[in-house]
């Protein structure tokens, strides 16, 4: 018999309230990605904290018996509980016990330590499993899975979840950053079309100035994480104007932000930004403008302004009403390519699952390959809220035209890399964040690039 058992804090948060997801994910019906206000992975502690009382017991060489440990909790919990069933079912002699912990950057490590790790850990953040590998905590992935990596995903996949040379990781549930997304009716009505390049999307910008109605919605305040949305238009415009060599290199701390590919960027997004007539409110108000409360403009009434960049998660932001009628209401493309030299990559994350040193067993490892199949996305996509990388899965399962327009761009995508501000030392991402806010409220570009440099490490 299966268990899913939750955290003690999770406990007695559940007695009160239900716990939103993992990582600040906003609790919807439609959210795809983690953070309301994405952070930098924190740094593995140097010190084991105290075990607590909520961490699994550990995973026990038992013959038929799986651990995961993984961040969904509450609804995400749920939903995933869906997919265990599918592969329980086809193995009757395995049975999987997951437990989801809304710290579980500090329980991994917590259990690692210890010497009691789980089976399989499923990372929201990969910048956790890459540190797990470094330190000699993984097990590869063997020829089986890699083998069901290579028929069900697209390359880049297997790179993304490879650490030092070596593949670990196979990914699940995924997200994606870059997409613009509008008020349908209103879009339709003025007879407005998708523009396939970034000069048919200027030409829509001005063509929207001359309506009367601003066309851009905007906001990046965020608590102590203001800027964060800032970055994910540098780092979507960056992988639309370099190569992903040169994206790399900047998300290593390598290329400075003063250099011309990252000016470059920043001046792009200054063509919006800095317009008087194309940010709803001027560019004064884009700092102090919460990031959920900006795609909310697109369906006042009237509407404040006519397009939203924001990721895959932004439907959790949207009114209530225009979630009932979504596909009706509600329409979005994906940012469109820059540069005709470059090949656009998608800005991607994604939970990516990894068996820990010693424990990939036979029952573990069919777990493993289990969910590179698509047998394994069925489920939670069938519930909505979740987008999978999958070759071959039937789009036409996902709840809504959203999702599937959003899932079919994952995997139809030639390219892809994390969020690089993610990927950027703690000091160095957090003055990525300030700089953007800086700039936008007045101080000028060069001097913002070159105090975000300062923050590089040395």
């Amino acid at each position: 018999m299966r268990h899913s058992r939750v955290s003690f804090p999770s406990l007695m948060v559940l007695v009160g309230l239900l716990l939103a997801a993992c990582g600040g994910t906003p609790a919807t019906t439609a959210p795809t990605t983690a953070p309301a206000a994405p952070t930098t992975a924190p740094a593995a502690p140097t010190t084991a904290p105290a075990v607590t009382a909520a961490a699994p017991s550990g995973a026990g060489a038992d013959t038929g018996k799986v651990f995961v440990l993984g961040a969904f909790t509450g609804p995400e919990a749920t939903a995933f509980e869906e997919v265990l069933k599918v592969f329980e079912a086809a193995n009757p002699g395995i049975d999987v016990t997951y437990t989801g912990v809304s710290d579980f950057d500090t329980q991994i490590v917590v259990k690692v330590q210890a010497g009691d790790p789980p089976d399989i850990a499923g990372f929201p953040q990969p910048g956790g499993a890459a540190r797990l590998a470094k330190d000699g905590q993984l097990a590869p992935l063997w020829p089986e899975a890699l083998a069901a990596l290579d028929k069900s995903y697209a390359s880049f996949w297997k790179d993304l979840g490879t650490f030092e040379g070596t593949p670990y990781g196979m990914f699940h549930r995924v997200n994606a950053k870059g997409f613009i997304w509008y008020n349908k009716p209103a879009f339709d009505k003025a007879g407005y079309a998708i523009p396939k390049t970034w000069d048919e999307l200027n030409a829509l910008t001005e063509k929207m100035k001359g309506s009367g109605t601003a066309p851009w919605c905007e906001g990046i305040e965020s608590g102590a994480a203001t800027g964060w949305k800032g970055t994910d238009w540098v780092e979507n415009i960056m992988l639309r104007t370099q190569s992903t060599a040169v994206y790399d290199q900047w998300a290593q701390g390598k290329l400075a932000f003063t250099s011309p590919e990252v000016k470059n960027a920043f001046d792009i997004l200054g063509k919006i930004w800095t317009d008087p007539k194309a940010v709803y409110g001027g560019q004064e108000t884009i700092a102090l403008t919460k990031f959920s409360d900006a795609a909310i403009f697109l369906f006042d009434s009237p509407p404040k302004c006519q397009l939203h960049f924001q990721g895959s998660f932004a439907t959790g932001f949207f009114p209530d009403s225009v979630k009932a009628d979504i596909d009706t209401q509600l329409g979005v493309f994906v940012m469109p390519p820059i540069d005709p030299a470059v090949t656009p990559a998608l800005e991607v994350g994604g939970d990516v699952f990894v068996t820990l040193k010693g424990k990939d067993r036979p029952e573990v490892r069919k777990f493993v390959e289990f969910l590179a199949t698509v047998p394994a996305t069925t489920p939670w996509a069938k519930i909505g809220g979740a987008l999978f990388p999958h070759k071959g899965q039937d789009f036409s399962i996902y709840k809504n035209n959203i999702e599937r327009t959003i899932a079919q761009t994952i995997v139809e995508a030639q390219a892809a890399r994390f969020d690089a501000s993610d990927q950027m030392d703690a000091a160095l991402n957090q003055a990525f964040w300030k700089g953007v806010s800086d700039w936008v409220t007045g101080r000028p570009l060069d001097s913002a690039l070159q105090d975000i440099d300062a923050a590089r490490p040395k």
